[in-house]
């Protein structure tokens, strides 16, 4: 280190001691220098929140999935059957998105571009909403009534098929025996 660093860390020491031990007034820093570091916090909150849930929306927790599908089988032992759908990673990113870009104040480009692009990712998320109902309403649940009823019953009649051909194969000899017998 050079002898001006020295002397520089040495003065740097010197007023840190003398600000909290000497009762000395400290350095007041500029309005607009808060401001700034305000936003730079909120900007950093905002970098590591959108990034985790970027990648959340780019890779959707399965852990999530299955503690939904077991609150869900819980909640119909219990007889309390309500519907909660999967939370669209689409609609958390948005509202991570709003929630910071409002926290920018009005006069940043930055904060109002956060919160247009979070409304615009919450209309995906109510989009992907409506296209998991209508594919719960018009695929899923034809499938399971097709399971559940036609295919159930179709199972059943395949249980009692050798029963009946045997039975059919009984009724043929016992006729071609009483053809036999009334010639």
């Amino acid at each position: 280190m050079s002898l001006a660093g020295l002397k520089k860390q040495i003065n740097k020491a010197n007023q840190y001691v003398s600000e909290k031990i000497g009762g000395a007034e400290a350095t007041k820093l500029d309005e607009d220098f808060l401001e700034l570091e305000r936003k730079t916090d909120v900007t950093n909150e905002l970098m590591e929140e959108l990034q985790l849930k970027t990648r959340e929306y780019l890779q959707p927790n399965p852990a999530t999935r299955a503690k939904m599908s077991a609150i869900s089988s819980l909640s119909k032992m219990r007889g309390t059957s309500k519907y909660m759908p999967y939370p669209q990673p689409e609609g958390l990113l948005g509202d991570s998105m709003i929630k910071y870009g409002k926290d920018l104040t009005d006069e940043s480009y930055f904060g109002a571009a956060l919160c247009e692009v979070g409304e615009a990712m919450k209309q995906l998320a109510d989009i992907k909403y409506s296209l998991e109902d209508n594919v719960k309403q018009n695929f899923l649940e034809p499938l399971h009534h097709l399971q559940s009823k036609e295919l159930k019953e179709v199972m059943h009649h395949r249980k009692k098929a050798p029963g009946e051909k045997v039975r059919l194969r009984l009724q043929k000899e016992k006729e071609s025996w009483r053809i036999k017998s009334e010639r």
